[in-house]
């Protein structure tokens, strides 16, 4: 069986050593867990492997793994927190998919086994934010921005939320720049980079996000300098947290046609 505490310290340990493999560390403890049949290795390993090759773009895999969660959560019996945190992961691979209508229903069941947002804010404010990104894919702008609203009201109050601040902040400055509205953005934007240049020592997963947004933001501020930093930035950090990754490589294919338009 999978001793989750020495799990999750040895994987804290290698995220935070640059060029660490991460993603066969994860490999090996889950071909372990199913060997046993252990179900909450499984549904523990399989979680944070989903992540990352979500993250890194391999979205059909990461799909997979996060259904093989759901199995193992219920078929051990775990909390309704449990599974709702894992759907709020499946509803951000079907958001990266532009399954966006499959996500708000994810998002939508996992709110619902929460339950009380007082007794959960921190859950509630995430479904509120990866939420309005699913609203923003069907064009529902006035639904995103009320999630957002929501999801900075459950954080105000909570100590040490600086990241899910930052996480909100790139999704308005997201909804702006789709509604037109640039410069707003621009400057909902610059907050979230300052943040994410020292959260987690300037390797914070959400980062390549934020600095993807702000690079959109210069492109269409006609400022294609910043714009290819931005991307190429992001690119780096991604690949200093996950190694080679599709996503690293559309990036840099991005970098490479603002610094065509120069």
């Amino acid at each position: 069986m999978l001793e989750l505490g020495a799990f999750y310290s040895e994987l804290d340990r290698l995220y935070g050593e640059p060029g660490a493999d991460v993603e066969g560390f994860l490999r090996e403890a889950l071909r372990r867990a199913r060997l046993v049949r252990d179900g909450r290795g499984v549904a523990s390993v399989a979680n944070e492997l989903g992540s990352v090759l979500r993250l890194r773009g391999e979205l059909h895999e990461s799909e997979e793994l996060y259904d093989e969660v759901l199995h193992a959560l219920e078929a051990t019996g775990a909390d309704e927190s449990d599974v709702a945190r894992a759907l709020v992961n499946l509803g951000d691979v079907y958001v990266a998919q532009g399954r966006n209508a499959a996500a708000v229903e994810a998002f939508d069941r996992a709110e619902r086994m929460l339950g009380d947002g007082d007794a959960n804010p921190l859950e509630l404010s995430a479904i509120c934010n990866n939420r309005s990104s699913a609203y923003r894919g069907l064009g529902r702008f006035s639904d995103a921005r009320t999630d957002l609203r929501r999801a900075g009201r459950l954080l105000d109050g909570v100590p040490g939320t600086e990241g899910k601040r930052a996480t909100n902040a790139i999704n308005l400055a997201q909804v702006l720049t789709d509604e037109g509205r640039i410069e707003e953005a621009a400057e909902v934007i610059a907050t979230a980079l300052v943040t994410y240049e020292t959260l987690g020592g300037g390797r914070d997963v959400h980062r390549p996000h934020a600095l993807a947004t702000a690079a959109r933001i210069a492109y269409l501020r006609g400022d294609y300098a910043a714009a290819e930093a931005h991307y190429l930035k992001a690119a780096e950090v991604l690949r200093d947290k996950l190694g080679d990754a599709p996503n690293a490589d559309a990036l840099e294919r991005r970098a490479g046609e603002m610094r065509a338009l120069r």
